[in-house]
């Protein structure tokens, strides 16, 4: 079975997360806050939310609702917490020339259905439950 995709219009607008962190981490620092204040403001037990927001290797910006919530502590719109970017799709094509059966989606679909029959205690052993999975797979 084959698949085509195709993604149109070619240019998109999207949220430059790099960017965004560098951004919110100067932001933090330009209105006196410490990451331990943050961590307390947001009600989280640990500080790596707002590490992670700040780093941009993370590739991990807040939800809105956080967002929100620094746009009132740096008294500014929530569109200026975020960097957008163009993004091209122009050459942007996939195909997959292989069975359904062997598509990522379908692996996870069967390993789940077998995870579920055990839980149900329809296979009483993961290691049969897996077996019966590579035989019906064929892998």
């Amino acid at each position: 079975m084959e698949y085509s995709y195709s993604l149109k219009p070619t240019k998109r607008t999207v949220v430059d997360i790099p960017a965004t962190s560098r951004l919110l981490k100067e932001l933090r620092n330009k209105n006196g806050y410490s990451v331990k204040q943050l961590q307390e403001i947001f009600g989280f037990e640990t500080p790596v939310a707002i590490y992670a927001w700040e780093n941009e290797k993370c590739k991990n910006i807040p939800c809105i609702e956080n967002f929100d919530l620094l746009s009132k502590l740096y008294k500014c719109h929530v569109e200026e917490l975020y960097v957008l970017k163009q993004v091209d799709f122009s050459g942007l094509e996939v195909h997959e020339d292989i069975p359904e059966y062997k598509t990522y989606r379908s692996l996870v679909n069967h390993l789940l259905e077998g995870l579920a029959d055990i839980e149900e205690g329809k296979i009483q052993d993961f290691h049969e439950a897996m077996k019966e999975i590579r035989e019906e797979l064929e892998i």
